[in-house]
């Protein structure tokens, strides 16, 4: 592993529940992955974990790579088992979003203007 981060130390709570939190991973991450290191992320210490902060520090890593990339790259350890399928529907809707973010702009342009 080129790099390890303790997300509660890095994020400096235990409780990974806002965007901005996950914010401050995702910069990690994306350093690491636009030069090709590896980097592992450790969970271990983190109490509490919604997708918000998911959203942020995972998802949004599929507008400019790709999952193999992602899963080359990005390791991590003592993940809750409890979040694995939030994760799952993060990483699923993050792929469906940047894959057609024009068409799903439009249509939420759309929504907002008809109310």
């Amino acid at each position: 592993m080129d790099k390890y981060i303790d997300i509660a130390d890095k994020i400096g709570t235990p409780n990974a529940i806002t965007q901005e939190l996950g914010e401050i991973i995702y910069k990690e991450i994306y350093e690491a992955l636009i030069n090709k290191n590896t980097l592992c992320l450790d969970f271990s210490n983190v109490e509490s974990m919604i997708s918000p902060f998911l959203n942020a520090a995972i998802g949004k890593l599929y507008k400019d790579f790709t999952g193999e990339q992602i899963s080359k790259y990005l390791k991590m350890q003592n993940f809750p088992s409890t979040k694995n399928s939030t994760l799952n529907v993060v990483i699923s809707n993050a792929k469906k979003y940047y894959k057609n973010q024009t068409d799903y702009e439009k249509v939420v342009k759309e929504v907002l203007n008809d109310e």
